[in-house]
């Protein structure tokens, strides 16, 4: 009988693990920073030759731009993974715990 509701535990977490998982993945993807390309900054500046007549590359804004948003979506990313995965590796914890606590009292 023990075996059985073991078992059925199991398969009890792995299915509201998938379930969850899913989740954060889908609210994830809806919650991703995009960057949107205004149509770009028109640059004005031309390189022209600093002191020792070296050119200074001109800064682009759009390029900010895009390395900002990547770099906000892989932190997105990074804490969606932490939310996925933290809360079923705690659950399957928890409930091997409990099983097997509650196996001594046989």
């Amino acid at each position: 009988m023990a075996l059985q509701v073991t078992r059925g535990l199991f398969r009890l977490w792995l299915i509201l693990s998938v379930l969850w998982i899913g989740g954060v993945g889908v609210v994830t993807w809806y919650r991703l920073p995009v960057y949107e390309d205004w149509g770009g900054i028109p640059l004005e500046q031309k390189d022209e030759p600093g002191p020792g007549g070296t050119t200074a590359p001109t800064f682009n804004p759009n390029e900010y731009l895009t390395f900002k948003v990547a770099e906000e979506r892989r932190a997105a990313i990074w804490f969606a993974s932490a939310v996925a995965l933290v809360p079923p590796i705690f659950v399957l914890a928890l409930g091997s715990a409990l099983v097997w606590a509650f196996r001594g009292f046989r």
